[in-house]
């Protein structure tokens, strides 16, 4: 949908020749730009209060053991390691347009909640299970499907300037005004068809 808006923009432009021209190769652009606003905000960090980033240097004991129980299992090593609170373990990853084409490093997040009530023994059959997600060849979909969910997700629930400039000038004189009228009924069709289209996905 950006290639298929932003080609019919660029045609638009080259062959405008009068205002009406001019108005709907923005509007193209605009959806255009709409929709790949929300492929750059992917390396934005939000910070988690509930989550800590330890390193090998603050907690020596805890990578040797998990390093030595990845080779153990043949499957990578953690790229990063947090501890949280959650009575929970699982893998995450860092998200990047890079990664649709590069797999990305996962991350390993241990659940102190979690932690404190298992046995050395109980700890290690769940680390070794998390391990097996880490060496799965079948987790290298369940990236792709994880990175398209975030960006369907900003591309549906997150309103920004976008949106407020569109509030903007659907407010000024009607004159004007009719094209914000335009331009965000296309916005929300195209927001509801990727919701759609992913809700299937996610079922399937």
């Amino acid at each position: 949908m950006t290639f298929w808006f932003g080609r019919l923009a660029y045609y638009s432009f080259l062959n405008a020749d009068d205002l009406w021209s001019f108005v709907l190769a923005g509007g193209y652009a605009f959806i255009c730009l709409f929709l790949v606003k929300s492929l750059f905000f992917l390396n934005k960090k939000v910070e988690n209060p509930m989550q800590r980033f330890v390193t090998q240097e603050e907690e020596p004991v805890l990578f040797d053991y998990l390093n030595k129980l990845a080779d153990e299992a043949k499957a990578p090593r953690p790229h990063k390691v947090f501890l949280t609170s959650r009575v929970n373990a699982s893998v995450s990853y860092d998200l990047s347009l890079i990664n649709l084409i590069i797999p990305s490093k996962k991350n390993l997040e241990i659940g102190l909640g979690l932690l404190n009530v298992l046995s050395l023994g109980e700890f290690k059959a769940v680390l070794a299970h998390e391990f097996g997600h880490f060496a799965q060849r079948s987790m290298l979909l369940g990236r792709y499907v994880y990175v398209a969910q975030q960006i369907a997700a900003r591309i549906v629930g997150k309103r920004d300037a976008f949106d407020q400039l569109l509030n903007v000038i659907s407010s000024i004189d009607i004159r004007v005004a009719w094209i914000g009228w335009i331009l965000s009924i296309l916005v929300w069709a195209v927001r509801s068809l990727i919701e759609t289209c992913f809700s299937v996905v996610a079922i399937a």
